[in-house]
């Protein structure tokens, strides 16, 4: 396996990676205006994936076609491009050209969810009841958490109303996030799960 060294020493090599080569970042869908492009700098959470953007800084040439490959795939795997996290530790992923020439390396971690917050659209968290009004819209996001760490990664968290006359829930253009419609009066428990943790607010819908 070969590595590219940064010839430029002088200048600086820009990046994210160990040998400040290449960028490791998260990818946005063009419809999710809401996402930003962010550095896997929190541990995954287990059973989530994290979706990468790969470029290249390499000087004197061209970017080449680049893969990702992770030292120990039974902590962190990568499929179809993603990082999977499989199980607590860590993991190199090598970022690397199609004939083994390592251009860069980052260390990926992986951490078990202990627990699931939900927060408005705008960043609040969710404590309490959430009053709404009959044709009132309403757009929460979960977030995954190790005790006071947030977690990173897509997660495919389950979404489950005690009641469905007051409310439907309806995806939002991201995987996790959703948009809580109110319907009809009445009341409802909102259950978000991933694992074994979850967290459960009310929702009252008034007319």
């Amino acid at each position: 396996m070969r590595v590219f060294s940064c010839l430029v020493l002088a200048a600086g090599c820009a990046g994210s990676g160990a040998l400040h080569q290449a960028t490791l970042v998260g990818q946005c869908a063009e419809s999710d205006a809401a996402c930003s492009k962010h550095h896997p700098l929190a541990p995954i959470a287990i059973g989530a994936h994290f979706q990468p953007e790969v470029a290249a800084e390499l000087d004197g040439t061209a970017s080449p076609n680049l893969k990702l490959e992770s030292v120990d795939p039974s902590v962190i795997a990568i499929e179809a491009g993603q990082l999977v996290a499989r199980r607590a530790g860590a993991s190199t992923i090598l970022i690397s050209t199609d004939d083994g020439s390592v251009v860069d390396f980052e260390l990926a971690w992986a951490a078990p969810v202990t627990q699931v917050v939900l927060a408005r659209r705008d960043g609040e968290r969710v404590t309490g009841t959430i009053a709404m009004t009959v044709g009132e819209d309403v757009t929460l996001v979960p977030s995954l958490w190790n005790g006071a760490q947030r977690l990173g990664g897509d997660a495919d968290v389950r979404w489950t109303a005690s009641a469905d006359a007051p409310i439907a829930v309806l995806r939002d253009g991201s995987v996790d996030r959703r948009r809580i419609r109110a319907r009809a009066p009445g009341k409802s428990t909102l259950t978000v799960a991933f694992g074994d943790a979850s967290a459960a607010i009310d929702v009252e819908v008034v007319p």
